[in-house]
């Protein structure tokens, strides 16, 4: 544990990571202003961030398993000031984090971020995107990470049910989103953002 926190002080000592490469954001996942660590979306407003944030991370770019950034073993990890080369060992399925994970629930996992992204998918996507190991999972980095693995995820489904069934297989979260408010937030996220029926800007 003490090596990750001496790690993290290092990386905040650090000069920041470019972030140029990575897409705008705009409003197809839904950014609302929050603390230095967080941006909630408000409750109820149908984005697939308000109910990943209802089901998954809670608004946190810290967020592991059962909180346990907040207290425990892991008490004072930030995961978001940590670069994914750190997260990969970090995650390793035989590390700390996942033994301890796998105590709880009796399966390896390793959740991290607002999003929950395991090890393994965390690794995918940095994969997809290009991003190199010394690139820090930051807000920034968190929030592109999401919106690509979710139209990746989404572009597979050629139906409602085909959508809604592959991304809850990605967040586990989803299964306790009734089906219609699902649809409405994946139709609103491919709307870039829009509630169905509003118009794009031209």
């Amino acid at each position: 544990m003490l090596d990750v926190m001496s790690r993290q002080n290092e990386i905040m000592a650090s000069r920041p990571v470019s972030y140029g490469a990575l897409p705008d954001m705009g409003g197809a996942t839904g950014f609302y202003p929050g603390s230095a660590n967080s941006s909630v979306a408000p409750a109820g407003d149908g984005t697939l961030l308000s109910l990943i944030d209802r089901t998954e991370g809670g608004a946190d770019y810290d967020t592991l398993f059962g909180h346990s950034q907040k207290g425990g073993p892991f008490a004072g990890t930030r995961v978001s000031q940590m670069t994914l080369g750190d997260l990969a060992s970090f995650s390793d399925p035989g590390g700390k984090y996942g033994q301890w994970v796998k105590g709880k629930v009796g399966r390896v996992a390793t959740p991290m971020g607002r999003y929950q992204f395991v090890g393994t998918t965390m690794r995918d996507v940095a994969r997809d995107m290009g991003l190199p190991n010394d690139t820090v999972f930051n807000r920034g980095t968190q929030d592109a990470m999401f919106q690509h693995l979710a139209r990746k995820t989404l572009a597979r489904g050629k139906t409602p049910s085909a959508k809604r069934s592959l991304l809850r297989g990605q967040w586990e979260g989803f299964k306790n989103v009734s089906d219609s408010d699902l649809d409405s937030a994946i139709a609103r996220f491919e709307n870039g953002g829009r509630p169905m029926g509003a118009r794009r800007p031209v």
